[in-house]
């Protein structure tokens, strides 16, 4: 993504379309072990008081739905655009914070996420990944325009 010079909002794109469908084959594959999983990440998620760790922990959930789609190319291309992701998460979910005092919105999405995932409801967790991203891709437009705004003041 560096080398192609690709936008954050590009990669968001990107991410978008591949987190959807790590949501459907995540739900397709979901073992018990698999639900126990994300329900502690979930738990740690709610019970995390720095931004910092919770941030860690959004990134940790993202990445273990990819791994339970069980398809090397959709985990690696999400690998390789980490970083940027990275920066996508920590700097949504702290602008959230910033302006709404609370992430509850982006935590309340996980949640039914994870829900959708664990009952093997492809069309729910499609649905729930789909809105997610929608949220996330929101508050990057919004920030961005708050940024260029500031930068013709």
């Amino acid at each position: 993504f560096r080398l192609n010079n690709g936008y954050l909002k590009q990669n968001q794109q990107l991410r978008a379309a591949l987190e959807r469908e790590t949501a459907i084959l995540a739900a397709r594959n979901c073992t018990p072990l698999d639900a126990a999983e994300l329900r502690m990440i979930l738990a740690r998620l709610d019970a995390a008081e720095q931004e910092s760790d919770r941030g860690e922990l959004d990134k940790q959930l993202h990445q273990k739905i990819a791994q339970m789609a069980d398809n090397p190319m959709l985990y690696s291309v999400l690998t390789a655009a980490d970083q940027l992701t990275e920066s996508i998460i920590s700097g949504t979910r702290n602008y959230i914070m910033q302006k709404k005092q609370s992430a509850r919105e982006v935590d309340e999405q996980h949640q039914r996420l994870v829900e959708a995932i664990i009952a093997g409801e492809t069309v729910a967790a499609q649905s729930c990944m789909s809105e997610h991203m929608e949220t996330i891709e929101k508050y990057m437009e919004e920030m961005q325009r708050e940024k260029d705004e500031k930068l013709k003041n």
